[in-house]
């Protein structure tokens, strides 16, 4: 994977290295910004395997919306551009549970069901490769993709687990996790408006623990982010 992401990169720069004929010669432009906005998380894989607790698929997930703010900084040559930012981002996540004891069948009730909320703190720093295919006057429209690195403040996330009988549930969490966007840019005058989908390459979480039981339980989850954000541009 590593290799196929090394050649789409090498790919993507090729504008920057090739002579701007059919551009006639355009010059290098140098821009920043800063953006707001917000997001929330889908999940492609999502396994936990606790003691008598089932995980709820059907429950999952994100009505938790995030939020946002990034500087960024674009370097553009004709109608191509690569964009860097860092995107600091707060993000929500809810997960609902069954309880399996036949003890606590008749307990199994809304407010009894086991649930985990996680509050992380972050920031995403992707490189981005765009193309603006439209470009008329103060108007511009273009298509952007590139990889995206997420790194996790795991000092300061906050993990609530309600209604279980291990007092003491813990998730590790990946400090680095990574990310392949995609996404489209409308600008008007100085104003900038982005769709984007991040699909989720490698796993958020290294599993579950209960550090007084020294208990381990697996978890996998990866997941994907639509976000919407606003900005301006100089």
């Amino acid at each position: 994977m590593r290799t196929r992401c090394l050649l789409t990169i090498f790919v993507l720069l090729l504008p920057f290295t090739l002579p701007a004929q059919e551009e006639g010669r355009a010059k290098i432009k140098v821009n920043g910004g800063f953006k707001l906005g917000f997001h929330a998380a889908t999940y492609n894989q999502t396994d936990f395997e606790i003691d008598s607790y089932e995980f709820n698929e059907r429950i999952i997930q994100s009505n938790k919306i995030g939020y946002s703010a990034s500087p960024f900084i674009r370097i553009s040559k004709g109608k191509y551009y690569i964009q860097t930012e860092a995107t600091m981002s707060l993000s929500r996540h809810y997960f609902e549970f069954n309880d399996l004891r036949e003890e606590n069948t008749p307990q199994n009730t809304p407010a009894n069901k086991p649930e985990y909320k996680l509050t992380t703190l972050c920031v995403h720093v992707p490189l981005l490769f765009g193309y603006e295919f439209i470009q008329s006057g103060y108007y511009g429209m273009s298509f952007f993709t590139g990889p995206n690195v997420k790194f996790v403040f795991t000092a300061h996330d906050r993990q609530e687990f309600k209604n279980f009988r291990y007092k003491d549930l813990e998730e590790q969490l990946h400090p680095s996790v990574f990310y392949w966007k995609v996404g489209l840019g409308v600008k008007i005058s100085n104003f900038c408006f982005d769709f984007t989908y991040d699909i989720g390459l490698s796993s958020n979480t290294k599993g579950l623990v209960s550090p007084r039981t020294e208990k381990k339980f697996k978890a996998e989850r990866s997941d994907n982010l639509l976000s919407f954000s606003v900005g301006i541009i100089f």
